[in-house]
């Protein structure tokens, strides 16, 4: 075999085995995790492989952070231990995860060439330290990186028990260097051509920041681009430039090490482990077959969800997606699901690989809670429940000492197989091993409302100053996305890169930045018959952090019928405005009757008068038709009903615009807060003008769905009664939890089987009516799941069966 191949001569060759299909032939998923015996003598070697048996892992990922061993001086390789660890696991009948070894430095490196070590964002340069410690753009790191990687896969790329490469190892942070500074001058000179269009595109007149060479640039470090109140940027497209190229860089670096491993292996996937919502870097960037530039996959025109070609021997990118999860015990089990859902999109809606989660503790937390007795599993099968075709832990063996070194572990210090730990990861292993041949490779159920989770709006959010320090984009992005989960309701998320064309209902919650590719994409989606939800900060600059000129939300103002005036921000914490709600309209969802105050000449009430449009002083203007005092913000039924926060846009509402909802307190009393604009079929534009509460989520998604026909995979919320009487009492529970929401995810084989999970995310037993559409088998218990009554245990795991999927 040719040591390189083209991509023409790729395409010729007969169509390797998919990684799933390769999964497949061996009869389960993979069930192992980090293993690291380099850390101790070979004796103990045996007797971790004979545990590893006891308790069903069938895979070890492999040489993560073993530079230094392997590369003692910049010409030497010493493979000897490896060799002999790679034929111990081989014997024993392992698969392998093989790791680049490129996640942390070796200290020879460090010193002897510095040009390795980073500098902080303040300035300092770092020595010999922690993982995650090289210059990306080092080419001292370069060259050698990618050397490594080569040499590896020279000598381990054709084992037959090969089952992937893992390059680096959770990539993170960044450098502001000298050497960074001179890439991101040649960064910028490719992307804009002349220092005139940098000046243009960042808008550097303000603040006497006209740069009159690109050597007069330097990285925006809080020595530079930052301000000195709230640390956000003074030039906010030249931070975000900073971010994009740092994060092109990375990947960059990345593919150098794929590419010198398809020099011997064109077959086994190359991946890294990326950490689900992890800020730093754009992720759907590193797609397989994605432009590191614009993120587009081919002509950015496919189905989000569908089947990408086999990767070339030159296609850079994550060929299958792994990422770690590492949960908190106070994390939402939606915020989990959600976690699962955005990796899975990342790589255009395939399986993935749990890569790690932790077997009972982790360990760099303020208070490192053990997981319950049942809750790894339970988690386990969450993460296969939303697409993973691999449950993976780390570690298998306790780290002797480090920093790593209270991080549980399927074998603890002790060494034996007693451990609690131990026995539910055998469990599971016993379980996987049963039952997981036939889930694998079947893809989650297809989804009609998908969910945009960009992270280049993220970025320019979090280094604005303003409109307040409330925001949160994740955690609103995920308020949306908590309670379609909670209605069962299938939902993808997708990139600001795909195509959307699949779907019914698209959520773009906070989408702040819009390329204008993506707002023809929008654009198209609207006058084509979907239904889009834009909310308060969507819509309002483009790429380059500049604000559209205009009516606000100006590339869509038309779609969305809506003029954002002004907008307001209020502490979450000491104010929230009530929201009111009224009536049917034409699409089917709750709207109020849109007065002649809230549409055309506004009306703004004040108290007993109102203030119009033109400025004239009028007599009261009652600004709804449902409340006989609407300016009255605290009364009984204030309190407990529906409320915006956070942000709060007052809007001008154009004839045709649907008022779902409106203010209730605030001098934009009686204004809307809630619209809709009708476009072609059942489509249009939804706008929330405020960050809903929730009592009023449900309300805002009710609205969205009406008239649709999406319907959750059971029809109502699967909601549990927890049965106080038997619940032990457990520091996770709160002692006030009533009922819990279970969660119902499914998945779909190519032949149509479905296999449906009924999860119980808390450790506490729940009574539940199964409603008839989860009858079949349950494949953990080989037992019939019939309707009706029933208490599920606490942490409870159904795998339903049934023959057929009907879309």
């Amino acid at each position: 075999m040719a040591a390189t191949q083209s991509s023409t001569e790729s395409s010729a060759q007969p169509t390797q085995p998919s990684f799933v299909e390769r999964l497949a032939s061996r009869g389960s998923m993979l069930y192992g995790g980090d293993y690291n015996p380099e850390q101790w003598p070979e004796s103990v070697w045996h007797d971790d492989m004979r545990l590893f048996k006891e308790a069903g892992i069938n895979e070890v990922t492999l040489n993560v952070f073993s530079w230094a061993q392997l590369q003692p001086s910049e010409d030497e390789y010493d493979f000897s231990k490896l060799d002999r660890i790679v034929k111990t696991v081989s014997d024993a009948g392992l698969s392998i995860v093989m790791a680049t070894s490129t996640g942390a430095l070796p200290a020879w490196m460090a010193l002897r060439h510095p040009d390795v070590n980073r500098v902080d964002e303040r300035g300092r340069k770092m020595r010999h330290r922690e993982r995650h410690n090289a210059c990306i753009n080092s080419q001292t790191f370069r060259k050698y990186s990618a050397a490594l990687a080569g040499k590896l896969a020279e000598r381990y790329g054709q084992l037959p028990n090969l089952v992937a490469w893992h390059v680096g190892n959770e990539y993170g942070g960044m450098c502001w260097c000298d050497t960074c500074a001179v890439k991101f001058r040649e960064w910028l000179h490719r992307k804009y051509g002349t220092i005139e269009a940098v000046n243009e595109a960042w808008n550097s007149a303000f603040w006497s920041h006209t740069y009159h060479g690109f050597d007069e640039i330097f990285p925006p470090n809080e020595l530079g681009d930052t301000t000195s109140w709230g640390g956000k940027a003074i030039l906010g497209g030249f931070s975000l430039d900073y971010q994009r190229f740092y994060g092109e860089c990375v990947l960059e670096s990345y593919n150098e090490e794929k590419a010198a491993i398809r020099k011997f292996d064109p077959v086994n996937p190359v991946t890294t482990n990326m950490m689900g919502t992890y800020p730093t870097y754009d992720y759907f960037r590193w797609r397989a077959g994605a432009s590191a530039t614009d993120g587009t996959v081919g002509d950015a025109a496919g189905d989000a969800t569908a089947e990408t070609a086999a990767p070339t021997a030159t296609a850079g990118g994550a060929d299958v997606v792994s990422w770690d999860s590492y949960p908190r015990p106070d994390t939402d089990p939606a915020n989990v699901a959600f976690c699962h859902e955005l990796m899975r999109g990342v790589g255009g809606g395939k399986p993935f690989m749990l890569m790690e989660q932790t077997p009972s503790r982790q360990n760099w937390m303020a208070y490192n809670t053990q997981k319950r007795p049942g809750q790894m599993r339970e988690l386990s099968w969450q993460a296969v429940a939303h697409g993973a075709d691999t449950v993976q832990f780390f570690q298998l063996r306790q780290n002797r000492s480090g920093c790593e070194k209270f991080h549980g572990a399927l074998v603890s210090s002790d060494g034996t197989d007693r451990t609690r730990a131990f026995k539910e990861c055998a469990k599971l292993g016993a379980e996987l091993g049963r039952v997981s041949g036939r889930i694998l490779g079947s893809r989650v159920v297809p989804a009609k409302v998908a969910l945009i989770f960009d992270w280049q709006s993220r970025w320019a959010i979090g280094m604005s100053a303003g409109p307040t320090i409330s925001m949160d984009y994740v955690a609103e992005v995920q308020r949306w996305y908590r309670e379609l989960h909670r209605r069962n309701i299938p939902v993808d998320i997708v990139g600001p890169y795909d195509s959307y064309d699949a779907y019914d209902l698209v959520l773009a919650p906070c989408l702040y930045m819009m390329r204008a590719d993506l707002v023809e994409r929008l654009r198209a989606f609207v006058t084509g018959g979907g239904r889009l939800l834009l909310t308060a900060l969507s819509a309002l600059t483009d790429e380059h952090d500049s604000l559209y000129q205009g009516e606000i939300p100006v590339p869509l103002r038309d779609l969305t019928g809506v003029w954002v005036e002004e907008t307001d921000a209020l502490d979450p914490d000491a104010a929230v405005v009530p929201l009111r709600f009224a009536g049917q309209s034409s699409a089917g969802v709750g709207s109020v009757d849109a007065a002649a105050d809230v549409t055309g000449d506004r009306a703004v009430a004040t108290g007993d008068r109102a203030v119009a449009a033109d400025g004239n002083v009028s007599a009261a203007v009652a600004p709804t038709d449902y409340t006989e005092n609407p300016v009255i913000a605290d009364s009984a039924n204030d309190a407990a009903g529906p409320h915006g926060r956070v942000l709060f846009d007052v809007l001008e509402a154009d004839e045709g615009t649907e008022v779902l909802a409106t203010y209730g307190s605030e001098y934009y009393v009686g204004t809307p807060a809630f619209t809709f604009r009708p476009s072609a079929g059942n489509g249009g534009v939804f706008y929330a003008a405020t960050f809903p509460d929730d009592a009023a989520m449900p309300r805002f998604v009710d609205a969205l769905l009406a008239g649709t026909g999406i319907v959750g995979l059971t029809d109502a919320p699967l909601v549990g009664t927890v049965e106080r009487s038997a619940a032990a009492p457990d520091a996770t529970v709160p002692a006030d939890l009533r009922t819990v929401d279970l969660e119902v995810t499914r998945r779909v084989a190519a032949d149509g089987t479905t296999f449906t999970f009924v999860l119980n995310p808390v450790n506490a037993p729940v009574a539940v009516d199964l409603p008839a559409s989860l009858a079949g088998r349950d494949l953990l218990t080989d037992t019939t799941v019939t309707p009706g009554h029933r208490v599920l245990p606490p942490f409870a795991v159904l795998v339903i069966e049934s023959e057929k999927f009907l879309s």
